[in-house]
Order: structure tokens, then sequence, then C-alpha cells
């Protein structure tokens, strides 16, 4: 993918969470999924907690009866702003996972990333992405990182088998795990476009090695892919 291809998709992804950024909200307040239960249950009080692309913070459902540090980012000011409503006694930033400069290295306990890895195109800004959430960690800190499962979902795996054979004949604009699809509203008007990675779990494997993290936990749901990394070189 070039990099004019992979500034036009980022582009897409930011004007995408800032027009969708209301309804994205509203549904976003139902029951946590029991997997960010777990991966939270560990979280102690004095832990500090970094929540890259963090929405309308709907995380802090998981940490509120913990006694603990939470900063929540995203590049999405209207989402930004929403998550400040929702949450008035947390901190939260607008910046972006790929920037970061403006929050200190390894002062973080925990790194969470769910669900937004998937919007970073191009192998290498997803590296650039891992390493500056590892920066950000202390010694024996963790990222806990989710991703849609596209490849199991029946909805998604024709576009995807679509693309791959596109690409084979150089037809695609993109990698053939990239798709570009529609967000609909509630009454199923197309609202917005999105794009989506599909990881596979071989993949997300080797970027965690690339990168130098631990893994400690990489499984897969009918809906997601789950990965927590370790740093345990500092």
């Amino acid at each position: 993918m070039d990099d004019k291809k992979v500034q036009e998709l980022l582009s897409l992804v930011k004007r995408n969470y800032q027009e969708i950024a209301a309804q994205f909200d509203s549904t976003r307040k139902k029951e946590l999924w029991p997997e960010i239960r777990e991966f939270t249950a560990e979280i102690k009080a004095g832990d500090r907690i970094l929540d890259l692309a963090c929405g309308n913070g709907r995380l802090i459902e998981a940490l509120k009866e913990k006694e603990i540090y939470y900063l929540g980012v995203d590049n999405s000011s209207e989402l930004i702003n929403l998550a400040k409503e929702n949450y008035p006694q947390y901190e939260f930033k607008v910046d972006d996972m790929l920037e970061l400069d403006g929050i200190p290295d390894a002062s973080f306990d925990y790194v969470f990333c769910l669900a937004a890895l998937q919007h970073i195109p191009s192998r290498e800004l997803r590296i650039k992405a891992l390493k500056k959430m590892a920066a950000k960690l202390k010694e024996g800190g963790e990222i806990v990182i989710s991703n849609w499962n596209l490849w199991s979902n029946k909805k998604y795996r024709p576009m995807l088998l679509k693309n791959y054979w596109l690409s084979l004949f150089k037809k695609n604009k993109f990698s053939y795990n990239d798709l570009v699809f529609p967000w609909k509203g509630v009454n199923g008007q197309e609202l917005s476009a999105r794009y989506y990675h599909a990881f596979t779990k071989k993949e997300l494997k080797k970027l965690a090695r690339v990168v130098g993290l631990k893994i400690m936990v990489l499984s897969r749901d009918k809906f997601n892919f789950w990965l927590v990394l370790k740093n345990i070189n500092k």
C-alpha cells in the first residue's frame, strides 16, 4: 500500500469517528464484554491506566470501583467531549495513538487498545503504534488489545476472499485483508465509511515479536482476537 493510500485511510477513520460520535456513544453503553472484566480484574489500587482510542470512555465501567489513575486518549475531539460528559471525574485528552509525544514514557502499568489497532493501515504503522504503546509501559506492565475477528464473520469473509483474488491480479487498491464498509445508523441508513484491517492470529504473533513484547494471552473467539503483551525489556 503506497503512502498516499495510507494517509487517505487514516483520514477516513478519523473523519468517520467524528461523524458517528453521537451514535457511537449511544451504542456503547451496553454491558461490557466479559473478557474486559477478566482482563481488568487484576488491576489494583494505585495502578496507572492508559486507554488508547478510548471512545466515549466505556472502559471506565470496569474500573470505576478501583482507586486508579486513568487517562483516556482519542483522536476524535467529538468522542473526547462525550467521554468527559460521561465520566467528568476522569482525565481525557485528544491525541493520536501514532503520536503520544505529550505522554511520559514508562509511566503506566496497563495500556488498553480495544478495537482500535484494526483501524491502522499498513504493517509499518501498526508496528509504530505498538512501539508507542510499549514505550508508555513501566517494567512489567501489560498491553491489552482487542481486534474484530472479521475472518470468522460470514458477512465479511466473502469480501476478504474477493479482495484476495483481486490482489493476485493487482486490481486491489490496498491489502487483501483490508476492508472499507459503511457504518449504518439505527434505521439501517449508511452514515459513514470505515476502514478495518482483518487480523489473523499468526499476524498478531509476528507483530508482538517485532516489538519485543512477551505474549501472555493470544486467543480468538467468534467476535474478537485478544492479545495481552508484557513489557519485560526495561
